[in-house]
């Protein structure tokens, strides 16, 4: 037999070699190129600034001086550095001193494709200055030829590349004559003396003999022909003498205990056996001239006539299918043989019922993998499942969990009222944890009366894995506590978790299970019908979130949200306006700042309905102030509204609805936005802004400067204030760098007409520089801390001039 070159063995080897040579070069030689690009940018960068240093002082003294023959000198001399291509001097009223220029290189492919990676910024500037100096200072400034520099560099990685590329080909072809001398000769050799056994009875001679794994092979080959050889002879010799009795062949065939169907290659049946008549339980007359897809539920006659097309005389056919016969469906296993009778081409398949084997193949599995009381997953199941999921959370970088669960006091139960009554419990324990528990997730019985529960993905970050896993935990715990009735015996039972989040700093399936189980003993020491976390900072997080979470849903309920406003003040020390502030007075802990739950409540939803219930009291309160009178000064109230609570679908309405039952104008209302909800929501955000705007309603952006600070909302959005964050007017001084950002925004707000609040205002000197600054509303501690609103109205008083609405 002979091969062509590309089908040996050598050549494959030694393609699979050169290619994976030259792809690890590559990947090597572009990562050293990358590299050499950094450290050629930062040694270009320290050239150029060693070139600026060296002239620079020369250059300052001859710009000042004005000597054009100096300066003309300095910039020749620049030129002369093949980098640079043109150089000049730049006197402090912006006119040309002296410039000298050359041709830059003539630009290259090759410069051309290193100068995309390759990027230089290429027109440097530096200020020339004496002293203190008023107006723009001189300058120094040089081109840089970018095809110069990035043509040598290029010609020095294009040698790397190449020198690598010649190496991985001189290894392949070393590798090639290596594994053709000691692999592909020794096969050829083999393959020809397989053929001369097929075509000839003359046994020859072993074709190799050395002590190694080919030397092995053909001594294994060469004893298998031999026992084949003889059994061949064996059943070629037997089968002619059954082949003369053709009533031999016929009574084998009815009387086989497995169901034979003679078909024609189109799937029609011609002929059966009685075991197949009596396993369908169809008549003779009626099963022959059927398709045997008529009987298949796992072929369709398209599927069955392919695999019929599949059969040839050489090799038989073994497939699984489940047969349907007149009374009932069992799996079969069905051999295609390929027959030619009287020069017709027929399949014979035989299908047996493994109806048993299936079902032996079934409990083998169910015995391996899942509890025999519970019907719930095992250890082995279980770890298996816990181990391939670290792995993925490893590479996916978010979090898992496991609990860890035993039933407080299950020993007594099943002590005191018997073995029957407490498998009983188990059973119904995990009943009620399958109905609770995510359907992605996995239960098992570890044994005895300890479960266990993987909660994968469940977030990507381990505080908020934390949190999620506690509130399952919550409602284990809830469902556990509901009384068990079984056997006319109401059994009440509670239990305790231990949890641990994944991947730690272990990721063994078996830490993280033991990670859970001190959990779950630390749970039982403080009193059961508990959970506890691992990590213990995770469970003072989680625990702490849940009070919060489950304290917010009792606070309207219980009237425990106040109201409480902040005065905005103008230049003339008069109050103009006032932000409403919410403030949740609980019963055990007093008075909580909005910082340490509103957080909370938009992750639970629970903002929109606190929200609501501040635009109400809001406006309630503003209509009681206009109707015991407000001074002239003041304008209007401002109320923070949540993105959940404005993308409300009848929020705009709810907000008429509330202003014309106060009977209050528009314009005493201002809403308080963030820059996020426009960012996420710009187009749906804006129509909403539109309808409340033609009503007079105000808007403001609260917190301008801490978010994106997109001037596209800016510009297009009908806004009418922009509040500086209290994070800029904290250290607010004449010279520092916040008095720049926020000179920055008050310079936005007034192109594009709009009022600057400041926030945080807590001292006279930030107030002036803010006056300074230009901006002339203030809110902060320098005229008062938010206060109820009877003190509020009380401030207002002060007032001199009243007006009434």
């Amino acid at each position: 037999m002979a091969f062509k070159f590309r089908n040996r063995i050598a050549f494959k080897q030694a393609r699979s070699v050169l290619l994976i040579s030259l792809l690890l070069g590559l990947i090597s030689t572009c990562w050293q190129i990358y590299f050499d690009l950094k450290l050629e940018q930062e040694s270009l960068q320290g050239r150029i600034e060693r070139i600026i240093v060296l002239h620079r002082e020369n250059a300052t003294r001859v710009v000042y001086n004005l000597d054009a023959e100096q300066a003309s000198d300095i910039t020749k001399t620049l030129i002369t550095d093949p980098m640079i291509y043109r150089a000049s001097l730049i006197d402090d009223f912006g006119d040309v001193l002296s410039e000298h220029t050359r041709e830059p290189a003539e630009p290259t492919t090759l410069a051309a494709i290193s100068s995309y990676f390759f990027r230089v910024q290429t027109h440097i500037s530096t200020p020339l200055t004496v002293g203190v100096q008023k107006g723009d200072p001189a300058q120094l400034v040089i081109d840089l030829d970018a095809t110069f520099i990035a043509d040598n560099f290029a010609h020095r990685a294009a040698v790397s590349l190449g020198l690598g590329v010649i190496h991985d080909v001189i290894l392949a072809c070393f590798f090639l004559l290596l594994i053709y001398r000691y692999l592909s000769q020794p096969i050829l050799s083999i393959a020809k003396w397989v053929n001369q056994l097929r075509n000839s009875n003359d046994y020859t001679s072993l074709p190799y003999s050395e002590a190694d794994e080919i030397g092995d092979l053909v001594s294994s080959f060469d004893k298998l022909w031999q026992e084949r050889k003889q059994v061949a002879d064996q059943l070629h010799s037997t089968i002619q003498d059954l082949s003369k009795s053709e009533h031999f062949s016929r009574s084998l065939m009815e009387n086989a205990g497995d169901a034979m169907f003679l078909c024609l290659p189109d799937t029609t049946i011609v002929q059966t056996n009685n075991q197949a008549i009596e396993t369908l339980g169809v008549a003779r007359n009626i099963l022959e001239g059927k398709k045997l897809a008529d009987f298949s539920q796992d072929y369709s006659q398209d599927q069955l006539q392919s695999l019929f097309d599949s059969i040839d005389a050489k090799q038989a056919r073994t497939f699984e299918d489940v047969q349907v016969g007149k009374k009932h469906r069992f799996p079969i296993e069905a051999r295609g043989i390929k027959l030619t009778l009287q020069d017709t081409s027929y399949i014979l398949i035989l299908a047996r019922d493994i109806t048993i084997r299936k079902e032996a193949e079934r409990q083998i599995y169910d015995l391996a993998f899942f509890d025999t009381l519970t019907g719930l997953a095992n250890r082995r199941f279980f770890l298996d499942r816990l181990t391939s999921s670290v792995e993925l959370h490893q590479a996916n970088e978010n979090y898992g969990a496991v609990l860890y669960l035993d039933l407080d006091r299950f020993k007594t139960i099943n002590d005191s009222l018997g073995h029957g009554i407490g498998d009983k419990l188990l059973c119904e324990v995990s009943q009620r944890l399958v109905d609770i528990l995510p359907s992605e997730s996995t239960c098992a019985r570890f044994g005895g009366d300890e479960f266990v529960v993987l909660l994968p993905g469940t977030s990507d970050s381990s505080e908020a894995c934390a949190e999620m896993v506690a509130s399952i935990a919550l409602k284990v715990l809830d469902h556990m506590a509901i009384p068990f009735e079984i056997y006319n015996h109401l059994l009440y039972g509670t239990t305790s978790i231990g949890i641990a989040v994944f991947p730690d700093n272990t990721n063994g399936a078996l830490d993280i299970l033991r990670h859970a189980d001190t959990a779950l003993y630390r749970a039982k020491a403080l009193g059961r019908n508990g959970f506890q976390f691992y990590d213990p900072e995770m469970q003072s997080s989680a625990q702490e979130r849940l009070e919060i979470e489950k304290g917010l849903h009792q606070a309207i309920e219980n009237n425990e949200f106040e109201l409480w406003f902040q005065p905005q003040v103008g230049v003339g020390e008069q109050v103009i306006g006032a932000e409403a502030l919410l403030r949740w007075r609980h019963p055990d802990k007093g008075m909580i700042f909005p910082g340490d739950f509103i957080a909370i409540a938009e992750d639970s939803g629970q903002i929109i309905e606190i929200g609501n219930w501040v635009l109400v009291q809001g406006i309630q309160q503003l209509s009681c102030w206009v109707e015991q009178g407000l001074p002239e000064s003041f304008r209007r109230m401002a109320i923070n509204i949540s993105p959940l609570q404005f993308m409300q679908v009848d929020f705009v309405d709810r907000v008429f609805d509330l202003m014309e039952t106060a009977q209050l104008p528009g314009h005493m209302l201002e809403l308080e936005i963030t820059e996020n909800m426009l960012l996420n929501n710009f187009e749906i955000a804006s129509s909403k802004m539109k309808l409340l705007k033609q009503r007079g309603i105000s808007f403001a952006i609260d917190d301008f400067g801490t978010g994106y600070s997109s001037l596209k909302y800016l510009r297009n959005l009908p806004l009418d204030i922009l509040k500086i964050d209290r994070s800029f007017v904290t250290n607010l001084r004449p010279s520092s760098e916040d008095a720049a950002i926020v000179q920055v925004i008050i310079a936005t707000a007034d192109r594009l007409d709009l009022v600057v609040i400041a926030e945080g205002v807590e001292t006279y000197e930030q107030r002036n520089t803010l006056l300074e600054l230009g901006c002339h509303v203030f809110q902060g501690y320098l005229y008062s801390k938010p206060v109820p609103a009877a003190d509020l109205y009380s401030l207002l008083q002060q007032e001199i001039k009243t007006v009434e609405c």
